[in-house]
């Protein structure tokens, strides 16, 4: 059991309770970040058992920075990897384009760049926040967001019962397809970006650096990167497909991925050929909601502003909106009114950094002419790559 996390509630916020629904990163991050604001959370989370789908993920300073501030971050710095340097790599050849060391610019930033295993994070956001009290009802699915004595209830269904959670306020934090979201009759579809992410976890090879690997070829693109401290390589293959998935996490086509990086460079090819098997998604994101909160309730994370994983900002944004939206409840006195300004002060810097992940989803797959001019610009920058998201990792 983690250690309880100290924080100082203000002597009066906008909320006193909250419900959040979803227990994956960006809403266990929320319980963490309303507690230490001094309101009563309860979770309710519809798997039966936490297990985040995937298997890796690179957290920003923007991201660690509210870990740090959480109490937290020597516990991840436990169980993630601190990368040397992002290596840009072409897929073709296998020769290093450029590459950025990831230490001084975490200097610049304040904060270290990180790369972790999804479970390892949401396990240890988990525990601290059922340290701090927040209580977490798994096999819980929502049923009803409704109104209920000036406050809001979730109506969730556990086996045959149905069971209402009141509060103050209720977060949906249930991803891409979120029931939440649906209620609050927001109903933009996740748009399916015709592409496939393939994901495997291999034993790190000899003499392989502590680096995270980008290698780029035409219409895809593979990942990779060092998790659970350094023992494992986490791969993250993304192809161009037309067709989506039918589930949303099932077993991948082995002899798919290979065709797609038949004719990459051998070390590509070793890396692919050395997972033992592969879970595939497809990847989606939203256009940008016109809203986010209506009264008591408002969303967070994927709910709200589901991205492209081109930018490494999926799990980062939705930590993100637990601080603001915390900081918010504690600056107003009206629930409602918290609930407007954490949305204004989120909709324009998440749907920049949607924006600018699908336009790097097309900059990695470029081929021809393109490609070269990409990789000049790229050369060019050399170390100051990582510089080129600032307006990211310093907020």
């Amino acid at each position: 059991m983690a250690d309880p996390i100290p924080f100082r509630a203000k002597p009066r916020t906008a909320a006193r309770s909250a419900v959040v629904v979803g227990a994956g990163i960006g809403g266990l991050a929320c319980a963490i970040a309303l507690r230490r604001a001094g309101l009563t959370v309860q979770v309710v989370e519809q798997a039966r058992k936490l297990r985040e789908v995937g298997a890796g993920l690179q957290l920003t300073p923007n991201a660690t920075r509210i870990i740090r501030e959480f109490g937290l971050l020597p516990r991840l710095e436990q169980v993630a990897v601190t990368p040397r340097s992002l290596d840009v790599r072409s897929g073709a050849s296998g020769a290093t384009i450029t590459r950025a060391h990831y230490g001084p610019a975490a200097s610049r930033y304040g904060a270290p760049f990180l790369v972790v295993h999804r479970a390892d994070l949401q396990n240890l956001l988990a525990e601290a926040a059922q340290a701090e009290g927040v209580l977490i009802a798994l096999g819980s699915e929502l049923t009803a967001v409704e109104p209920a004595f000036g406050g809001v209830r979730a109506v969730v269904k556990q086996g045959e019962n149905l069971i209402a959670h009141g509060a103050d306020i209720l977060v949906g934090a249930d991803g891409v397809r979120s029931a939440v979201r649906a209620h609050l009759g927001v109903a933009k579809p996740p748009v399916f970006a015709q592409r496939l992410a393939y994901r495997a976890t291999i034993p790190v090879p000899a003499r392989h650096p502590p680096d995270v690997r980008l290698y780029m070829g035409r219409d895809a693109h593979l990942v990779v990167y060092p998790v659970k401290g350094g023992a494992t390589l986490n791969l993250v293959a993304i192809v161009k497909h037309t067709e989506p998935v039918a589930r949303w996490s099932a077993p991948g086509d082995g002899a798919a991925v290979h065709a797609a990086f038949a004719d990459w460079a051998p070390e590509v090819r070793e890396l692919l050929k050395a997972a033992p098997h592969f879970l595939c998604w497809g990847l989606y994101d939203i256009d940008p909601l016109p809203r986010w909160s209506t009264g008591r309730v408002t969303l967070l994370g994927d709910a709200a502003h589901a991205m492209l994983p081109f930018l490494a900002q999926g799990a980062a944004q939705g930590i993100e909106d637990a601080a603001a939206l915390a900081r918010a409840l504690q600056k107003e006195t009206d629930a409602a009114t918290a609930l407007k300004a954490y949305e204004a002060e989120r909709l324009g810097r998440t749907a920049r950094i949607q924006s600018e992940a699908r336009r790097n989803g097309m900059v990695y797959h470029l081929s021809g002419a393109p490609r070269l001019a990409r990789d000049l610009v790229l050369r060019r920058q050399g170390p100051a790559l990582l510089d080129r998201y600032g307006w990211i990792y310093r907020a």
